[in-house]
């Protein structure tokens, strides 16, 4: 069966009763050769062959075309009673579509209830690799989401034609609906629903949780080894550990690690998020319920030998990064993970190890080395074995074993994550301050010295500084006097030198206004002598005018009388 990716997503369908208005088409006594129930605790499968009824003819029902269903055979799983719901011709929010939905039978369950459950419904075709699969992750509620699938599961007219493969000669078609009812967040899934996951969600696993969370850890951890200095200062601290501490710091419950697992990775919303979860859990659940002392279990991811062996002390799971030459080359390994799985330590040549013992649910981690280094080697190992099995698995191929192996290693990454956030990093930050403490003491020890030392150098500096002052208040004050007399005299011959120059001011100014007096004095006269000259002129000018005029007038009288006598000697 081919885990194709669903055409659309899942939406909640209202599940009608019954006797409700529609044409409802219910199968008899189910056939064992089409209608099997593989039921397993929390996981089962129900495949369920059913013809496909004929359109109606008449105009009038093909108005209610829509309301045409079927019912399945009740079926049960992890104590649920479940059934699937089609609609041949589509239902109402479909057009020319098959519309399946799987339903959850709640006549055994109290009013008000709700299941969880991942859940697929396929319709099987004759060639495995056409057939469609469409996977959902949904709460079912009582009557109210009681229903979930897809409206256009497939198109009718593919589906009706017999030379595509989906119906046979008969006019029938196989549905598959497999049921993982979730019981709690960490409940490890069937082996093959997790190959079905895979399939549809492992690229998403590995890009879109995986390696984002090991890019952060490597980040940060880059932030503590790319720096000398504080480097530096881990590995002293590291060093300076007894072994009995080291062992103190490198532990962690698997309740913890879970517990960074589900924060970090898991929601409820996302199926992806459950398979990266479930990975996670099943080699949690691997290392916790131990193996036979004789059993092992190893494979390659990338350059990385991933193996857990059982014994007497717990599980022991061994973690090896292997030279090129070991490992053989990444893309024949993944191709190959079955025959790698045959391998033994003594054949591949490990340039380093890191083992976590799990005993009473304690993950122990045995490694001597400077601890930074060796979970940044592990988180770096980890991104490359994700972006290599990004690129070379193909979804085919992709049975869960690489996952697996994954998981493991991912397990090893979230259990040393966990050691330095809890135990690690507080222990060497609480270094930090006890050593920051004794610094600061011995700082404040020197500084109460220096400021004794201090203070008598200041005492006899002050002594020297108040002889000096002194002698030097002396010296101003006499320099001060002589200055003062300097001034005095410099003031004295300024003020004879501005006396001297007043009086030489006043002499001139007194010179000048006597020179201006005198200049006035002379103007005034001439300006005198003028004005007489003036009134002479004008005096000459009126007698001679007066003159001019009397001698006119005498010439008017001798003019008058010489008339009056030539008048007269007229007459």
């Amino acid at each position: 069966m081919s885990n194709a990716p669903p055409a659309a997503s899942s939406s909640c369908h209202d599940h009608e009763e019954d006797d409700d208005e529609g044409d409802t088409f219910e199968p008899s006594a189910p056939d064992p050769g089409n209608c099997e129930v593989a039921n397993a605790n929390h996981y089962g499968q129900f495949t369920w062959t059913v013809a496909l009824p004929a359109a109606p003819a008449d105009k009038d029902s093909l108005a209610d075309i829509s309301k045409i269903r079927q019912f399945s055979d009740v079926f049960e799983v992890g104590g649920f009673e479940w059934k699937l719901e089609m609609y041949p011709y589509g239902d109402s929010q479909s057009d020319k579509t098959l519309s399946v939905f799987l339903c959850a039978v709640d006549r055994k369950q109290l009013p008000g209830w709700s299941q969880t459950a991942h859940y697929q419904i396929a319709v099987v075709n004759k060639d495995p690799s056409k057939t469609s699969t469409h996977t959902g992750y949904d709460i079912f509620r009582g009557k109210r989401d009681s229903a979930w699938g897809w409206s256009k599961l497939i198109n009718l007219s593919k589906l009706h034609d017999v030379t595509q493969g989906w119906a046979d000669e008969d006019g029938k078609i196989t549905l598959q609906a497999t049921v993982h009812v979730v019981k709690h967040e960490y409940m490890a899934v069937n082996r093959t629903y997790r190959k079905s996951l895979c399939g549809l969600y492992y690229e998403r696993v590995l890009q879109s949780y995986f390696e984002p969370f090991l890019k952060d850890e490597l980040q940060r951890l880059d932030k503590l080894c790319g720096n000398n200095v504080l480097h530096k200062g881990f590995s002293d601290f590291w060093a300076a550990l007894s072994d009995a501490k080291k062992r103190a710091l490198l532990q962690i419950t698997m309740d913890e690690v879970l517990l960074n697992v589900k924060a970090r990775l898991f929601s409820r919303d996302q199926p992806a998020t459950y398979l990266a979860a479930d990975v996670i859990f099943k080699a949690a659940h691997d290392c916790t319920s131990g193996l036979s002392t004789e059993a092992s279990q190893r494979s390659l991811v990338g350059c990385t030998s991933l193996a857990m062996v059982g014994g007497g002390d717990g599980t022991v799971l061994r973690l090896e990064r292997l030279t090129p030459e070991a490992s053989g080359g990444l893309s024949s390994l993944v191709s190959r993970h079955d025959c790698v799985d045959q391998l033994t330590a003594g054949t591949l040549k490990a340039s380093s190890r890191v083992m976590l013992r799990t005993h009473k649910g304690v993950m122990r981690m045995s490694n001597s080395a400077n601890f930074v280094d060796v979970f940044r080697a592990q988180v770096s190992d980890a991104l490359d074995n994700v972006r290599a099995l990004v690129k070379h698995l193909k979804p085919q191929s992709c049975d869960g074993a690489c996952l697996e192996a994954m998981g493991r290693q991912m397990l090893a990454v979230f259990a040393m994550c966990g050691m330095y956030i809890t135990n690690v990093h507080p222990a060497y930050h609480e270094k930090l301050a006890l050593q920051l403490q004794e610094d600061l003491i011995r700082e404040e020890e020197e500084k109460n010295l220096k400021a004794e030392a201090k203070k008598a150098k200041q005492a006899e500096k002050r002594k020297k500084q108040q002889a000096l002052k002194a002698e030097k208040k002396a010296q101003e004050e006499k320099e001060k006097k002589e200055a003062e007399e300097a001034e005095n005299k410099k003031k004295e011959a300024e003020a004879a030198k501005r006396k001297a120059q007043e009086e030489e001011q006043a002499r001139k100014k007194a010179e000048a206004r006597r020179k201006a007096q005198e200049e006035a004095e002379k103007q005034r006269k001439l300006e005198l002598e003028a004005e007489e000259r003036r009134l002479r002129e004008e005096a000459e000018v009126k007698a001679r005018a007066e003159r001019e005029q009397m001698q006119q007038q005498q010439a008017q009288q001798q003019q008058q009388q010489a008339q009056q006598q030539q008048q007269q000697a007229q007459q």
